[in-house]
């Protein structure tokens, strides 16, 4: 097994003072110029990397690819982009001539760069014959920081940190061939928790039977084999804020405030349906309170974030973990 990557978050993509090298620190926190304590690995050995970081990455999982293609492998190919600091080379920049704005041009060519690096990846699999028979899944950790004024979530409400729909309603595409039909959508909810029973189950194994999960095998849904919605309900905390899902029923839980919302009818969050749905309000704060009790506290610190970050809704200010 062979790893690359960092440890340290906000990682820079390629030396700043590279000829070419559009940069921008939106967040304040400095781009992050790798040294002896904070270098790229290769399994536990530093290494120098002067490719840009989103072309490395792609690179090192052909290889991967490459090598074990004659054998069943697990491909973690966890890319940062398009994280901050925004940085983006020359080629890519120049992709997106019509954005005036260049922190946003920045931030396009670094999406860009993604899809260039996934494509690579894709197109691996099909040279070596094995696309038909690879689960290939692509997935965000979080809706874009719209903080940053580098992107919008539109018309989702606003984004990462939060449990608008802005903030976890991301991209989630598999691809499997020979079992899922290439170009269908799947409107139920799902999450990232599915990834594990999904896996285990293709690859024809059992989850063990001495703990419960939030996740489920996604591949009798998508088939079409189960007509019903994976999930009944779907819950999310972060510090003192929650959020609960149920059918079409959104319920937002800020401090000890609450906000609901049709998402059938209201999509981007802007109707707050409370007061008139009070049987609903407290059918879904059930339903949070259940999943809570089930769950362990967290075993790390809350660390709220500043004023940079959206922490205020319909004139609430909200805490913010991070």
């Amino acid at each position: 097994m062979s790893a690359i990557g960092f440890l340290f978050g906000a990682n820079m993509y390629i030396d700043p003072a590279r000829p070419g090298v559009k940069s921008s620190d939106p967040e304040g926190v400095g781009v992050r110029i790798r040294t002896e304590r904070n270098p790229i690995v290769r399994g536990q050995a530093p290494i120098e990397e002067n490719e840009y970081l989103t072309d490395a990455f792609a690179r090192e999982a052909v290889a991967f690819i490459e090598r074990h293609r004659n054998q069943p492998f697990f491909l973690y190919a966890p890319f940062n982009a398009p994280h901050t600091p925004l940085q983006a080379t020359q080629k890519y920049f120049d992709r997106f001539p019509q954005i005036k704005d260049e922190r946003r041009r920045i931030y396009a060519a670094m999406v860009s760069a993604l899809d260039t690096a996934v494509g690579a990846i894709l197109k691996k699999l099909r040279d070596t014959g094995l696309e038909k028979d690879t689960l290939v899944v692509f997935l965000s950790d979080n809706g874009c920081a719209t903080y940053t004024g580098a992107c919008t979530n539109d018309p989702l409400r606003l984004g990462k940190l939060t449990h608008f729909e802005g903030g976890f309603r991301v991209p989630f595409a598999l691809k499997l061939p020979c079992r899922i039909k290439a170009g269908m959508t799947y409107e139920q909810p799902v999450s990232s928790l599915d990834l594990a029973p999904t896996a285990v189950a293709l690859a024809g194994g059992k989850m063990p039977a001495d703990r419960g999960y939030d996740g489920v095998d996604l591949l009798p849904y998508l088939t079409g084999k189960k007509k019903t919605a994976p999930h009944e309900v779907l819950c999310w905390r972060n510090g003192e804020n929650a959020g609960v899902r149920k059918g079409n029923w959104k319920l937002f839980k800020g401090g000890e405030r609450y906000w609901l919302y049709d998402l059938s009818k209201d999509i981007g969050e802007r109707q707050n349906v409370a007061d008139k749905y009070p049987a609903i309000v407290a059918q879904l704060k059930r339903e949070l309170a259940d999943w809570e009790a089930r769950m362990k506290q967290p075993m790390w610190p809350c660390r709220k974030a500043g004023e940079a970050f959206p922490a205020v809704v319909d004139g609430v200010k909200l805490n913010i973990c991070i």
